[in-house]
């Protein structure tokens, strides 16, 4: 099993990380991957990334550990969008998936498209809202590892099925607010369609399955690090019964 982190997070040297893999640790070997520039990994280069790169990073150095698959890939936040692009480009490779609060390829465009368009007088939030999520898209200089969100967009959309694959989705709560300082009506349309969303994960497989947390937010390993591992154990769970069955 490997796990990839949220933005800017080396899982390695991360508490709630390490307390989730040692939970985990006692039923399946566990790795724990922090992408190049986080944590004691190389320094990613200087040009912008994608999610391919991400991925064939991790493919890379899960085979000079002499690691071998196939693997459970657990993914947060954009962390799940890396693994949705391992998917794709490993098949052989991917045992299944374990999407915690992932980034879905459709989240940002989505959430522009749903603000209202621009209005003198408008929320000041609102008005931040569309110029972060538009930079988000456009400029890889404005996230901390310099990924190129549109790109890997497109690359994660080339994961269309995984057949049987396990596909364990879990979600933050539908009271979560990921845009804080949103009027209430603007808020839960953007939070219902990141649901829709979420539940979208679930044609990636003929065996998905999702799991809404009841009140933690889009930090779910740090706020609901129960609710996580047992995610993950019932995506071991599901993994050692399909290869029981074949």
């Amino acid at each position: 099993m490997v796990i990839d982190a949220g933005m800017g997070t080396a899982p390695v040297e991360d508490p709630g990380w390490q307390a989730i893999a040692a939970q985990v640790g006692s039923v399946t070997r566990v790795c724990l991957y922090d992408r190049a520039g986080l944590g004691k990994s190389d320094p990613a280069p200087a040009d912008p990334r994608s999610s391919s790169d991400a991925a064939g990073d991790l493919h890379a150095a899960l085979s000079a550990a002499e690691v071998k698959g196939p693997y459970l890939l657990v993914g947060h936040s954009v962390g799940g969008l890396h693994a949705q692009v391992f998917a794709a480009r490993y098949p052989a490779d991917t045992a299944g998936l374990v999407l915690v609060s992932s980034t879905h390829p459709d989240q940002v465009t989505t959430w522009l498209a749903l603000l209202p368009p621009p209005a003198p007088g408008e929320e000041k939030a609102v008005t931040e809202a569309r110029s972060f999520l538009t930079s988000m898209q456009t400029d890889p200089s404005k996230n901390e590892e310099r990924l190129d969100m549109r790109v890997s967009a497109r690359e994660a959309h080339q994961l269309t099925l995984l057949g049987k694959k396990p596909v364990i989705v879990l979600t933050h709560s539908p009271r979560f607010r990921m845009v804080p300082g949103l009027s209430e009506p603007i808020a839960v349309r953007l939070e219902d369609a990141t649901q829709r969303l979420q539940r979208q994960f679930l044609s990636l497989s003929t065996n998905a399955r999702q799991n809404v947390a009841a009140r933690a937010g889009h930090g779910l390993p740090h706020e609901a690090p129960a609710f996580v591992v047992d995610g993950i154990l019932e995506g071991v769970a599901a993994v050692r019964g399909d290869q029981l069955r074949k």
